[in-house]
């Protein structure tokens, strides 16, 4: 605005004043007073610099260094106990009006907010604050409130602002504003409102106006209600300044009743606005010319010489009123000095001179109310008491309730008003004493007796004892003139006062504040210019005086007299009181502290620790959700089964069903039962009819039986020795009793006693000698088998450990599970007749021990030996037939799930035999045998039996002896579970690598020591140097986005830190909390980030979109879901850091006093209100919004746990619908602006727009029900949906979609992969039953359950982009997938298949496809091994190589593999080439693929080509296996191996 905009504003404001259309009475708030300078005077207007500053900085720290102990002065200067009256004669009334006209033109009691604490150490042994002698005490002196735009720079100190007017205008009775103003008055009367009937006490404060509101004697606040509303915020401090705002509260309705008598068509307004006039008009004469006068002892000639009459002047607007820093840090202090320790309470009801009683002034602060209100003419007794009461002594002895017991805050409830006066000084940065006298125009002061000759000079016979002491604490401490000169103002001042009252300074210093208040004051009630009054009526004014008032306010009164002037004692007959000393009064009460946090410790610990187990509390909700619902599905489980009992009973052939308990932690399972009279034996099978068990009870003794006595009676246990224990469940007793009927029966027939035992179920459930107990055994039988075996360091068990296993057995069961395979194999049969030499049906430790040491330890001819003797029927085992030959391989291939039949079996056997010219024998001898298998003895020199009980117990670690080769392995970061066969020699896992077309092995093209000498050898250093380049270039743009990622988030959270460590270092909350604040400040902007970010991972369509962009050359997308974890750690690394940071903070803060708390803007603490702990939670939208997110956090994480989906996958789906209200809760959070603006929008708003655009999207796909044309239940728990294309369905071979069926949950949807080829009509997948929702769909998609109904609909929603959809981008690509993993595989290769039918192969780039599928079984996946026949079909140029790992079988050296590798090479040349396990070309083979060693191959047939593509699909533990290979290959070879995968 320019100077010549405010100049028109300021005359139109003129204007309208004067002409009646803006205020026609004088302003509440001082502006306008004087129109030239409108802001002169108001109220929070800076207090008036009349002299320099002295600021340490020459800026705002305080001085005071090199001056004395401010407690140190006030014990030796100012000490005293009072009783001496006023050597002229002033009353109490006098000295406690002083305290009404300082409050009238000064309110600077207000702290800084945020508040500086300024320390004042005591003096050691100080006898009221430091008793004990700890000499660690300090006194707290709050700095005052400044105005904020100046302590900015030498230039501009801080200045100090008063909150009060600095006329004379009644802002004592009416406050400081307009609002507060109103709030006292009747409105319908023009009275100021009344609390009774008769008006004599204000109304209540009922609408709490901000009163000061200190603690009382007893440390307790005074309900701010009960209170009188009045118009200074200090009238309640002593009964004597509230009985004044009373008497002047009366004294303004006592006017308005004469007015409204006078002239009755007043108007409410204007009988306010006219008594309000006088009243100020008559408080103006009191103050300018009855108070101050006696005040500085002028009589009527001086009266004139230092206070001329008004009108010799009149009002001059050029005079500044404002009120002067050492006005109101020294000068107005001096009536301190007055007030004495009683307040006397004159009884009127009696005519002579009467004490009715009196109360000290330490005991009433802040709780007056109670002592005028004590009796129902409280106010007038203390109001004619303090007219009858003299005050103290004009000297410098200030009375104790003011130097010792003054009020101060809660934790610090007595204080020093003395010293406070001092720390005022020099928080305003007041010159010393002698530069004051200076600047003011007086002269210096040198020595002690010129400050003040007639006290300090006066013979020591005369001197008190504390003016004695006074005088040598000054030469003391002041000693010479340097040190003089260091004396702050207040004491300067003070030491200067005399009999007369006021020294030089003082006296300087108050005429001049009070002829400018008076001179410069339009509204003063002489200045006949403002037409406020007239002659008579400015007479009128003049000759009125406060006991008029009084006498007025209180002409009901038939007793007692009152002297004229009330401020000066009467004589004669007018009542006075003696003054008493303050050693005579009651006690003052003792200083004491206070813990604000009293009250919060365990609302703090039982909270911090809720919080702390929140996460734990949220874990064991989804273990109990998990357990109902696993409880639920047992329940619904165990009906079916009961069900299917009853509906599979077989009466006819004997078969008997029940339910197998098989121990505290394992599930229990359907059973059939069936008894063979015929061996004595008890069958055990599935329901589906596999074997499980053969109890035989041959060659027991007898028989035991435990029958449930408890829970139904349907349980019962057959105990079974050298094996485990057989507990079955009954559907009902009936049932269990035919059960014990059959096998009476049975062991009767067998001549068997049975022995039945009557118990509880739980005593059967304790006892029972489980398949679990029986494994424990079984675990310490094969360590001490394999450790006398291979030598190696076993740790002895104790003697009857070592007896009970060296009389350990092993059954048939046991044994075939122990070589993995099932019990009814005849390859089994044929093993454990072998080692059970004495054929007792069960082998015994030396037994095993002796077939342990043959295969680790034995020969290839006694290898072969025993093979041939397993072969061998006759018990002599001399010769071995071709049926014997015949059926072993034919138990070999059943076991690796092979379709070879007896036919081709057969065929195999004999060319076999005609190759070694045995074909002719019908009984093969041992040497024929041996000339059988010569040409595979590389297959057996090394065989082993792979034992699988032996890798429970048997580590490196435990052995002696490690063969050097499987150590050279390890070094190489091989292991066990990554063998792979070695077929010809081969050192690779492709066989078949094709090359330019060739079908050869790359064993035949490149030579093992040309691979060798090819490769760089490179020392440790260089090793991983390049090792740690082609990590990074294997991922650079994931390592590129992460660094911008973390550092977006370190720059975020880094500049909120700096933000308020640095800038913010002297704000209020940061100096409460420290650096907790930065700290959660910076976490807040971390979460806001990364919360926000998030929801950019979660918009798939876009994601989808910008893959097939050129972005995608730059951008991993395919990584969206990683990245997607990775934020939500990182967020909830920053919550966690957030939330911990406010737990520091909230104690800081809930440790500090309500007036501290002004540093929150936007909350308003009531003065007695003291906030605990808990109100910072859940006292505020901030706090509780804070506590819900944190729940609902900590709720989302948990249950988004991989855990928590694979088995409540519903709970995880609720939970994370959280999101929307976590959300919400955010922006409310910091809604209420009480630390910052939120800036959680600007990081927020984009991400929510993507999101809520691309969801929908997905919404305009998801709700178009798609029908199910087909649905076939496959092995291993899958089942293939096949569904119709949905309208502008397009996608790419790998992709994948989001499913839900409306069977289910019609929102709750998954994902998988897509295993049709984009070319047809049709869409598939493929889904394994793993958790509840996918058991639920083959439950659904059952035939058995559909019967003739309609398959369910689904929604689906996608496609979705996905790394293996980039195959063809490479010039070589290599797929691995493994289980249910090979399923976008599916797709890729039927859509590659596609392209060759077409002969497009032309428009990708991509030339040679390595398929490596990892399985259990080649029969769990039959659909894919059609796909990959087609592919063998159309591929005649081999541009696709198939290598096919079966790991659930044996490893390379095993005797099962060797042999089953005999019949693959034969088989092949009998059938073209094709696998004997999977009718393929492919090669087959057993065990895991060595990955590096198949890239290594793949480098070495494309050298030309320096990136390879390699995807793969599955389990966590293939993925990582394929990335250690890549970045193996990587290193060793000049190629780099590209890795892309998903996990399921």
């Amino acid at each position: 605005m320019t100077t010549g905009s405010m100049l028109l504003l300021l005359l139109l404001q003129i204007f309208l004043i004067n002409h009646g259309f803006g205020q026609q009475w004088q302003r509440f708030d001082g502006r306008f007073n004087n129109l030239g300078n409108v802001h002169w005077g108001r109220a929070g207007c800076r207090l008036f610099s009349n002299i320099s500053t002295c600021y340490l900085d020459f800026t705002y720290k305080a001085p005071g260094i090199r001056r004395p102990n401010p407690r140190d002065i006030s014990n030796n200067v100012f000490r005293g106990n009072g009783g001496t009256k006023s050597v002229n004669g002033r009353t109490a009334l006098f000295a406690f009006f002083g305290q009404v006209v300082s409050y009238e033109i000064l309110h600077t009691d207000d702290s800084t907010c945020p508040v500086e604490v300024l320390s004042v150490p005591v003096p050691t042994g100080d006898p009221h604050f430091d008793p004990d002698g700890t000499g660690t005490k300090f006194m707290p002196y709050e700095r005052k409130l400044y105005d904020t735009t100046t302590g900015q720079s030498p230039n501009n100190p801080r200045k100090q602002v008063n909150k009060a007017t600095s006329y004379i205008d009644g802002s004592f009775i009416y406050g400081y504003s307009e609002v507060w103003a109103n709030a006292l008055r009747d409105h319908e009367t023009g009275k100021l409102a009344k609390s009774d009937t008769f008006g004599r006490f204000p109304q209540l404060n009922t609408m709490r106006l901000p009163f000061d509101s200190v603690p009382n004697a007893t440390g307790a606040y005074v309900d701010p209600e009960s209170l009188w509303t009045l118009g200074d915020p200090h009238v309640q401090e002593n009964p004597a300044l509230l009985s004044l705002a009373v008497l002047f509260y009366r004294w303004h309705n006592k006017l308005v009743d004469d007015f409204k008598e006078k002239d009755p068509s007043l108007t409410p307004h204007e009988l306010f606005y006219t008594a309000r006039k006088w009243v100020v008009a008559t408080y103006q004469k009191i103050v300018m010319y009855d108070w101050l006068p006696k005040l500085l002892n002028l009589n009527e000639s001086e009266m004139e010489q230092f206070i001329p009459p008004y009108h010799l002047k009149g009002y001059q607007r050029s005079v500044d009123p404002r009120a002067t820093a050492v006005f109101d840090a020294a000068a107005m202090k001096y009536i301190l000095t007055l007030i004495p320790s009683e307040i006397v309470l004159r009884d009127l009801m009696k005519d002579n001179c009467v004490k009715k009683s009196s109360v000290r002034l330490c005991n009433t602060y802040w709780d007056s109310q109670k002592v005028l209100t004590a009796d129902v003419n409280g106010v007038e007794e203390i109001l004619f008491g303090l007219a009858s009461q003299p005050a103290e002594k004009e000297d410098t002895e200030v009375v104790p309730d003011i130097r010792e017991s003054f009020y101060g805050p809660l934790h610090y409830s007595r204080h020093d008003a003395v010293v406070l006066t001092i720390m005022k000084g020099r928080d305003y940065g007041l010159e010393t004493y002698n530069k004051v006298r200076k600047e003011i125009g007086l002269g210096k002061k040198s020595t002690w007796e010129e400050i003040n000759n007639e006290t300090l000079n006066h013979q020591p016979c005369l001197k008190s004892y504390y003016l004695i002491k006074m005088l040598d604490f000054l030469h003391e401490t002041f000693n010479g003139t340097q040190y003089l000169d260091e004396m702050d103002v207040f004491v300067g001042g003070m030491l200067e006062t005399t009999d007369k009252g006021p020294g030089e300074l003082f006296r300087t210093i108050l005429l001049d504040q009070f002829l400018r208040l008076r001179d410069g004051d339009r509204f003063w009630f002489e200045n006949k210019e403002n037409g406020q009054f007239t002659k008579d009526e400015i007479d009128i004014i003049k000759h009125t005086t406060l006991g008029e008032i009084i006498n007025n306010v209180t002409g009901q009164l038939r007793h007692g007299k009152l002297q004229p002037d009330v401020f000066t004692l009467g004589t004669g007959e007018f009542c006075h009181f003696e003054p008493v000393n303050a050693s005579s009064l009651p006690e003052c009460p003792p200083h004491t502290g206070y813990d604000y946090f009293s009250g919060s410790e365990i609302s703090f610990i039982v909270i911090w620790t809720c919080v702390g187990i929140l996460p734990f509390l949220c874990g064991l909700l989804a273990y109990v959700l998990y357990h109902i619902k696993h409880h639920r599905d047992a329940e619904s489980l165990k009906q079916k089964r009961n069900e299917r009992l009853r509906r599979l009973v077989r009466v006819t052939s004997g078969w008997i069903t029940a339910i197998e308990w098989r121990g505290e932690k394992e599930s229990p399972r359907n059973v059939e039962l069936q008894f063979h009279d015929r061996n004595c034996q008890l069958w055990m099978s599935s329901h589906h009819g596999s074997h499980i068990r053969t109890i035989s009870f041959h060659n027991m003794a007898h028989v035991e039986l435990w029958l449930s006595s408890t829970k139904g009676q349907t349980t019962l246990l057959i105990y079974v020795p050298r094996e485990y224990d057989l507990v079955l469940e009954f559907p009902t007793v009936h049932e269990r009793s035919l059960f014990v009927s059959s096998i009476e029966q049975l062991l009767t027939n067998c001549e068997k006693e049975i022995v039945q035992k009557s118990m509880k179920l739980k005593e059967i459930y304790q006892r029972a000698t489980t398949k679990v107990k029986r494994n424990q055994k079984l675990e310490m039988f094969f360590k001490q088998v394999f450790s006398e075996a291979l030598d190696m360091d076993y740790v002895p068990v104790r003697d009857s450990d070592n007896m009970e296993t060296l009389d350990f057995e092993l059954t048939k069961e046991e044994f075939a599970e122990a070589l993995g395979v099932k019990s009814d194999s005849d390859f089994v049969m044929q093993m454990f007749n072998m080692v059970d030499n004495n054929a007792d049906g069960y082998i015994s430790f030396k037994e095993f021990l002796a077939t342990v040491v043959l295969f680790s330890k034995g020969s290839s001819e006694d290898k072969l030996h025993m093979l041939f003797k397993m072969c061998s029927s006759h018990e002599e085992g001399g010769t071995v037939t071709m049926q014997e030959l015949t059926t072993l391989f034919k138990s070999l291939l059943e076991m690796a799930n092979s379709d070879v039949d007896v036919a081709s079996v057969e065929k195999i056997v004999t060319d076999m035999c005609t190759v070694c010219g045995v074909q002719n024998n019908a009984r093969i001898g041992f040497p024929e045998f041996c000339q059988i298998f010569s040409p595979q003895m590389d297959h057996l020199n090394n065989i082993n039996l792979d034992w699988k009980g032996a890798k429970k117990c048997l580590s490196p670690a435990n052995g002696k002896k490690t063969d050097k080769k499987s150590h050279q392995q390890k070094r190489k970061g091989s292991t066990a579970s990554l063998d792979i066969d070695s077929r010809k020699g081969s050192t690779m896992s492709l066989d078949r690598v094709s090359h330019k077309g060739s079908t050869s092995s790359l064993n035949e093209i490149i030579h093992p020591r040309l691979q060798l000498a090819l490769r760089e050898k490179y020392s440790p250093v260089k090793a991983k140097v390049k090792s740690l380049k082609h990590f990074i270039e294997n991922n650079k743009q994931h390592i590129f986005f992460l660094i911008i990622f973390f550092g977006i988030c370190l720059g975020v959270a880094g500049e909120r830190f700096y933000y308020y460590t640095i800038e913010r270092e002297h704000s209020g909350l940061r100096q409460i909390t420290g650096l907790g604040l930065s700290v959660t400040r910076a976490a807040a902007a971390g979460m806001s980030f990364t919360f926000s970010l998030i929801l950019l991972t979660m918009c798939r369509n876009t994601i989808t979109w910008l893959r097939g962009t050129f972005l995608n050359f730059y951008i991993p997308f395919d990584s969206h879901v990683a990245f997607h974890k990775v934020i939500a750690w990182t967020a909830l690394f920053f919550t966690a850091m957030h939330v911990i940071g406010y737990g520091f903070n909230f104690y800081h803060v809930a440790t500090q006093p309500t007036k501290f708390l002004c540093v929150f803007e936007t909350i308003v603490f009531r003065s007695e209100f003291q906030p605990a702990f808990h109100w910072w939670l859940f006292g505020n939208m901030t706090g509780f919004t804070g506590v819900l997110l944190t729940v609902v956090i900590c709720i989302i994480y948990v249950f988004a746990t991989q855990t928590a989906r694979r088995y409540i996958f519903g709970a995880f789906w609720l939970t994370h619908k959280l999101i929307l209200p976590l959300y919400i809760m955010a922006i409310l959070h910091g809604a209420s602006v009480i630390v910052q603006k939120p800036l959680f929008f600007a990081y927020f708003v984009i991400p929510a727009i993507l999101l809520t655009v691309d969801k929908l999207v997905s919404l305009s796909r998801k709700k178009s029900p798609i029908s199910v044309v087909r649905a076939e239940h496959l092995p291993s728990d899958v089942t293939m949906i096949e569904f119709k294309r949905p309208p502008r369905f397009e996608y790419k071979s790998g992709q994948w979609v989001r499913v839900a069926c409306l069977g289910q949950s019609p929102s709750e949807y998954h994902p998988f992969t897509l295993t049709s080829a984009p070319h047809e009509d049709t869409l598939s997948v493929h889904v394994r039953a793993l958790g509840p929702w996918t058991w639920n769909i083959r439950s659904l998609f059952d035939p058995e359950n559909l019967k003739d109904r309609a398959y369910p609909k689904l929604y689906v929603d996608g496609p979705y982009g996905a790394g293996q959809q980039d195959w063809y981008t490479y010039d070589v690509s290599i797929l691995v997938g493994a289980g249910i993993g090979v399923t976008p595989y599916a797709s890729i290769l039927k859509d590659f298949v596609h392209m060759s039918q077409i002969k497009s192969t032309y428009k990708i780039r991509c030339q040679k496809l390595y398929f490596v599928w990892v399985t259990g079984s080649q029969r769990h996946y039959e659909w894919l091994i059609d796909i990959l026949r087609q592919v063998e079909d159309v591929d005649l140029s081999g541009i696709v190589t198939i290598d096919i790992f079966i790991t659930q079988f044996f490893q390379k050296f095993d005797l099962r593999t060797a042999l089953l590798y005999i019949c693959e090479e034969h088989f092949q040349k009998l059938s073209g080439g094709r696998s004997v396990f999977t009718g393929l070309k492919a090669n087959t083979h057993f065990g895991r693929p060595q990955l590096s060693k198949m890239m290594e191959a793949v480098n070495k047939s494309h050298p030309q080509v320096r990136k390879v593509g390699v995807f793969s699909c599955g389990p966590p533990g293939l993925t990582k296996g394929v990335e250690k290979a890549c970045m193996e290959s990587s290193r060793t070879t000049k190629a780099l191996f590209e890795h892309h995968f998903e996990n399921f």
